[in-house]
């Protein structure tokens, strides 16, 4: 599972290929402009957050959200590659299978959630309350992992907040402070 410390998620902003511009899999694209501005609408969420350290997916859409949304923040900054999104194979598997997933005889799928347990875990040990931007795969992976009643997609950058209630993960979608 993972440690048991609260902390903050964001999914990268939008890019052409999750508009469908752009086919292929698990290719490292940049944000389009609709993306960065949708990181830019939330930077004054991110800035008043408890954060002490930002841990990012090496991919670009995950770095360039990461620089959009925390340029107030004085922070240590981490690069974590299990933070990478999986294949469109393994993202179709892997939501068709919803909570199954954990069990089943699927490799990929298997290998991709352990990648974001160690991951997320990687993350955690880090100093203070973190902030974690990777993708829409980790997120749902992680929401797998949880268990618990929230939903396992989301958008582009909504900021959520995942604590711990009575040994139960909760989390919740952040809109303003």
């Amino acid at each position: 599972m993972f440690l048991q410390k609260e902390f903050y998620f964001v999914r990268h902003g939008q890019t052409d290929h999750n508009t469908g511009k752009i086919i292929g899999d698990h290719i490292d694209v940049p944000l389009n402009d609709f993306g960065r501005e949708q990181a830019r609408i939330i930077e004054p969420i991110i800035a008043a957050l408890p954060i002490e350290t930002v841990c990012f997916s090496p991919m670009k859409r995950a770095k360039e959200t990461k620089e959009l949304i925390t340029p107030r923040l004085q922070v240590r900054h981490v690069e974590i590659a299990n933070l990478t999104e999986c294949s469109t194979n393994v993202w179709i598997k892997m939501t068709s299978l919803g909570r199954n997933a954990l069990t089943t005889d699927d490799e990929n799928v298997r290998s991709f959630i352990e990648q974001v347990r160690m991951g997320v875990n990687e993350a955690l040990q880090q100093p203070g309350t973190v902030l974690i931007v990777a993708h829409g795969g980790v997120h749902w992976a992680m929401s797998c992992l949880m268990g618990g009643e929230h939903e396992w997609k989301i958008d582009h950058c909504i900021p959520v907040h995942f604590s711990l209630h009575e040994n139960r993960w909760k989390a919740k979608r952040i809109s303003n402070l």
